[in-house]
């Protein structure tokens, strides 16, 4: 039987945050904000091995004492990065393919979304091709990361290019190979406007990028 003081404890549990603990964390979700865009521009800059807490105080202009606070390191800054991001791409992953039922007007969807979200975060887009590693490579060993965010970002592809190829609308490959081979090109694309200083505008990148996806991926007519 619940005693009076095990009922008590119970219903201060379940007492909503007050007024100071709430700012408290209000606060403290903009600091961490804060830090983690400031450490994405030194990632960026740096990249990981090479940046180091006391820069990332430095540009966010926050102690040490109050980067400590929030996160034990860079890798969990890091990582706190990553994961952020990703949750932003499966959604407009998401997004692109539920904007309409022919393949083709997904893909085209996702090629355009994928280049805007890179487009407006150029800081992460090269803190990400800083780590050296080719995304087609992480979609072929997607077994080894079982991150399920990216799993749920590799499976809505490969399904878009399953539908396409059974419609006949796409070259007849194997979906996950062809839901690789656009990652590949898509980080290519990213990788050549980061080199070439980042002054293609979002249409004109969007529509470069639109023109090899469809040469690439759509079935020539036969004339």
């Amino acid at each position: 039987m619940a005693t009076s003081s095990d009922r008590d404890e119970s219903q201060d549990e379940e007492k909503p945050a007050g007024p100071r603990e709430a700012a408290r964390e209000a606060r403290e979700t903009l600091y961490r904000e804060h830090v983690l865009g400031a450490a994405e521009a030194v990632f960026a800059e740096q990249g990981f091995e090479a940046a180091k807490v006391q820069d990332i105080s430095r540009q966010a202009s926050l102690s040490m004492g109050s980067i400590y606070g929030l996160f034990a390191g860079k890798e969990q800054i890091f990582a706190a990065i990553v994961e952020r991001r990703r949750e932003e791409i499966l959604a407009l992953a998401r997004n692109a393919i539920a904007r309409g039922s022919e393949p083709v007007t997904q893909l085209e969807a996702l090629a355009r979304a994928y280049i805007a979200f890179f487009h407006a975060h150029p800081n992460f887009l090269r803190m990400h091709l800083r780590l050296g590693a080719a995304w087609a490579t992480t979609a072929r060993t997607v077994a080894s990361d079982s991150h399920p965010i990216i799993v749920e970002i590799l499976s809505l592809q490969t399904d878009l290019f399953r539908r396409g190829v059974a419609a006949g609308i796409f070259v007849e490959e194997d979906p996950a190979y062809l839901g690789t081979l656009f990652s590949g090109i898509d980080q290519i694309h990213l990788a050549n406007w980061v080199s070439s200083g980042m002054q293609e505008d979002l249409t004109s990148l969007q529509k470069s990028f639109l023109r090899l996806v469809r040469r690439v991926f759509l079935k020539q007519r036969s004339s």
